[in-house]
């Protein structure tokens, strides 16, 4: 996403979902510090998440925390003790837990899966994504476009 917004800021609204897959034993706490780093501000969820997604594979539940907090000291006007409650108090699960149901509600199974105006598509990759808004919003032609983009971007428009 990093890669497809700037590009297309002015046509697209990016909409954040949390779903911790139970086959990773350190997302939910993941997502509940996100989730707390939220609570103070936008600017503090996005560089946690960058970090995690970043750091995936030299993170782990008995480090989570501690690399969480290390990162969060860098963060001009973040409140860590108010953090540090939040997260050992796990003052976000039920907002998680909110955030799963309606993943499962509407049928989400795996990450990523992206939505394209409220429907599920399988283009998920920033060139997929670009080549969609670009046929959704007519600024290509459509016999450059893959059959699955053209596909996605039809069943958009209806």
């Amino acid at each position: 996403m990093k890669e497809l917004a700037p590009a297309e800021a002015d046509k697209v609204r990016l909409v954040f979902h949390s779903f911790p897959l139970p086959m990773h034993p350190w997302a939910r706490p993941a997502a509940e510090a996100a989730a707390c780093a939220q609570a103070q501000g936008n600017p503090y969820f996005w560089a946690l998440h960058d970090f995690m997604f970043d750091h995936q594979k030299e993170l782990n539940r008995d480090n989570l925390l501690g690399k969480l907090s290390e990162v969060t000291k860098g963060l001009a006007g973040f409140d860590q003790s108010k953090f540090a409650t939040c997260v050992v108090e796990r003052k976000t699960a039920s907002e998680v837990e909110q955030e799963v149901a309606f993943a499962q509600q509407n049928g989400v199974n795996a990450t990523p899966t992206a939505f394209f105006n409220g429907h599920k598509t399988q283009v998920t990759t920033p060139e997929q994504l670009r080549t969609l808004i670009l046929q959704f919003t007519g600024e290509t032609k459509a016999s450059v476009v893959p059959a699955a983009v053209r596909e996605a971007a039809q069943a958009c428009k209806q």
